[in-house]
């Protein structure tokens, strides 16, 4: 006796599908945002030496060998952690008190 499947497989179903209605058909990636997430992982100091590696053999793969550079000025803003963008930083701010 099986413990956890049936015998004979079930005619009617128990549950609802979901149907996707964005995605009708065969889908694909989209190679611009892989390729994306290859170049981050370039730029990214957190990245393995093997992962970069990688990283580079994909894109060039992809036909993308020009992309593959990262300025050392990008190295070492991420290495510092410095952002392009300045992000808001958690202070502790008083709480002023209501009489």
């Amino acid at each position: 006796m099986p413990l956890f499947g049936r015998r004979s497989p079930r005619t009617t179903t128990t549950h609802a599908r979901n149907h996707r209605t964005t995605h009708r058909g065969f889908f694909r990636k989209d190679k611009d945002r892989v390729a994306g997430g290859y170049k981050a992982a370039l730029s990214n100091p957190h990245t393995t030496r093997s992962g970069r590696k990688h990283a580079k053999h994909e894109l060039r793969a992809m036909g993308r060998g020009r992309e593959t550079h990262v300025p050392l000025m990008t190295k070492i803003k991420r290495a510092l952690g410095i952002r392009s963008s300045p992000r808001r930083t958690t202070t502790t701010r008083s709480r002023r008190v209501r009489f």
